[in-house]
């Protein structure tokens, strides 16, 4: 026995500082993982987890920092962040034993979760919540709450379709039939629970306690083929478990197989290697258990100071950590003990103690539920006083938007009373900007009228005067001239009075020629015979003739050109007097008249290479000239382009839509 306890004692003083510097190594990958995190979620996950870590050391210290990575949370609206700091804080009262804290504080994160958005993610966190609150409500002996939250928890992983969930919840159902000792109950939990593990070795592998566990029930319900099956299992999966919780497991169901075939230095040996595993592992839950295996095996080999140090081992550390049902299986099984081996001082004592502590156990039930009872009706204040202050919130910004509202609909107001306003004064400046064109299209209609007017009456006045010139006046002198030849024959003349009359003859012949020139120039017969292009052809042929300027005559597509003798004339004097302006003004040696349709558009330039002048000019003129041709282009309704240089001629053009 002292060389056992010797043996362990070395065993464990080696491994606990591998185990504190594998924690320090863990802690250190976290602080660096912390220094390269760039989101704040990553960071609050990874401080939590730090606190987590460092709860093992100072409890105070991690509660205070998952409480300020939980404010945090808040005040930056991350609530999956938060879920998970309340979670990791569960898990630390959970593993100091306070298992109503953690309670509490699983409640208050099951409020937290029901605020997240519905889906798979809210699920899942549900059923992790409902299995740690069953876990909770086991260790303090509420069994009823702890088999109802369990179920929950299976539904929820059940609807998620989530396979490692409900291997792990089956697994934890299972040990409330445990602790009741309704061990066929409890097998029928976790054979569930290999079942969701699947036919790979990877789930096989996460369904590996439950493997083991199972074993070692059938080992006490002497279902010694099932048992060995199962423990095969174990067998080919164990060289590939990757924890020491795993391997507390195993050892403890080949520590049943052996004390079933009462083969009790086996079990001894089995039952050490996974007490020694729940040290490294540091879960008094096990190690209680275990140390209660240890305790009954020395009992069977007739070693009462082992057995009772095992026992005494098993008990102190239920109590540290409240496992109340352990406590009750550990009192009991060592007053059988004593009484087996007839020290009934002993076993009246712990029986005793059983009794007290069944009471105590109801008293801290009730106390227990009237903790919580006080928690929830905290938590429900708390909530109310939430609500509260969101509907105060929701109220107060209902207010300001009422007021913004009112704001924004005086500003609108303001603003279509401004765009109204505006828009008259659009209204009233388009009025008037209309009523001004129609004055001035009035005007110039007026003016157009009035200029029609006198270019008809003056081309009414030519074409009289020059019918008049040419039929009367031209009659008159052709008859005198005749009678004048006829008188000639019938006398005889003197040679002097033969040549005066042979002079006046001549003259009468330039009078009759210089008068049939101006009928012509007032209205040409072949302008009104053949039109625009022949008679301004023949003009230009005469003003060439004349000598005083030579005009090249150009025309395009004027066969296609079908106007009224009206624009024809009002065209040609147009054409006329641009021409006689570069007689008269510009002292032009040659000249340009080109005429092009084109398109239904009349496009006439008249160029010439005088000596130019000044455009600016024309507004300070005096000269009607130029003012008659800007009226006859006006009255055609037509644009007129003047371009002019001093020393480099002059370019009209003109282009009117026929």
């Amino acid at each position: 026995m002292k060389n056992t306890l010797f043996i362990l004692t070395i065993f464990l003083s080696c491994c606990f500082p591998a185990v504190l510097h594998a924690q320090n190594q863990l802690i250190d990958s976290f602080y660096r993982e912390l220094k390269n995190a760039k989101s704040d979620s990553v960071k609050l996950n990874i401080r939590a987890r730090i606190a987590l870590e460092n709860s093992k050391k100072d409890f105070i210290a991690a509660e205070k920092e998952l409480d300020d990575v939980k404010r945090i949370c808040l005040e930056k609206n991350l609530p999956f962040n938060y879920v998970y700091a309340e979670r990791l804080l569960g898990a630390i009262y959970y593993e100091r034993g306070d298992y109503v804290k953690a309670i509490i504080t699983y409640n208050e994160l099951e409020t937290a979760i029901q605020r997240l958005p519905e889906g798979k993610r809210k699920a899942k966190e549900l059923g992790m919540l409902y299995n740690d609150l069953g876990a909770s409500y086991s260790l303090i002996n509420d069994l009823e709450n702890a088999q109802k939250f369990y179920s929950q928890s299976i539904q929820l992983y059940e609807i998620s379709k989530d396979s490692s969930g409900l291997i792990l919840t089956y697994f934890n159902l299972a040990f409330v039939f445990i602790d009741m000792q309704e061990w066929a109950k409890a097998i029928d939990y976790l054979k569930k629970s290999i079942d969701n593990g699947g036919k790979t070795v990877d789930w096989q592998l996460l369904a590996f306690d439950s493997y083991a566990r199972a074993a070692a029930i059938s080992f006490k319900l002497n279902r010694m083929q099932e048992g060995r099956k199962l423990l095969a299992d174990c067998e080919r999966l164990f060289p590939q478990v990757p924890l020491d919780l795993d391997r507390i497991y195993f050892h403890n169901a080949y520590g049943e197989f052996y004390y079933a075939q009462n083969n009790m230095k086996a079990a001894l040996a089995s039952h050490v290697s996974s007490y020694q595993y729940s040290l490294l592992w540091r879960d008094p839950y096990y190690i209680s258990d275990e140390a209660l295996h240890i305790g009954k095996i020395y009992v069977q080999l007739g070693k009462a100071d082992s057995a009772e140090h095992y026992f005494r081992i098993a008990l102190d550390t239920a109590k540290a950590y409240n496992y109340m049902p352990k406590i009750r299986f550990i009192l009991n099984e060592w007053s059988d003990y004593y009484a087996s081996a007839g020290n009934y001082r002993e076993a009246y004592l712990l029986r005793t103690e059983l009794l007290h502590f069944t009471d105590s156990l109801v008293a801290l039930q009730n106390h227990n539920r009237l903790l919580l009872f006080d928690a929830r009706f905290q938590s429900i204040q708390k909530e109310n006083k939430i609500k509260q202050l969101e509907t105060d919130k929701q109220l107060q910004a209902f207010a300001i938007r009422q007021k913004n509202i009112l704001n924004y609909i005086l500003i609108g107001g303001a603003f279509i009373i401004l765009i109204i306003s505006l828009l008259t004064y659009r209204n009233y400046r388009q009025k008037q900007k209309l009523q001004q064109q129609r004055i001035t299209e009035l005007e110039t209609e007026k003016k157009l009228a009035a200029t029609e007017a006198v270019l008809k009456g003056e081309e009414q006045e030519r074409t009289r005067l020059a019918k008049d010139l040419h039929d009367g006046l031209g009659g008159m002198l052709s008859g005198i001239k005749h009678s004048f030849t006829t008188m000639k024959g019938n006398i005889v003349l003197t040679p002097d009075v033969a040549l005066a009359f042979e002079r006046s003859m001549d003259m009468l012949d330039s009078s009759i020629k210089e008068l049939r020139m101006v009928a012509h120039n007032l209205m040409p017969e072949s302008l009104v015979k053949f039109g625009l292009d022949t008679a301004l052809k023949d003009f230009c042929k005469s003003i060439t003739g004349s000598g005083v300027l030579q005009v090249d005559y150009h025309s395009f597509g004027m066969e296609q050109l079908k106007t009224d003798q009206n624009l024809e004339i009002t065209l040609y004097r147009i054409i006329q007097e641009l021409v006689n302006n570069s007689i008269k003004h510009a002292a032009a040696k040659e000249a340009i008249v080109q005429l092009q349709h084109e398109y239904g558009l009349l496009s006439v330039t008249v160029e010439d290479n005088g000596k130019g002048f000044d455009t600016a000019c024309l507004d300070m003129s005096r000269g009607i000239g130029w003012s008659n041709i800007q009226n006859r282009v006006d009255y055609l309704k037509g644009t007129l382009s003047l371009v002019s240089e001093k020393g480099k001629g002059t370019s009209v053009t003109i282009e009117i839509k026929v």
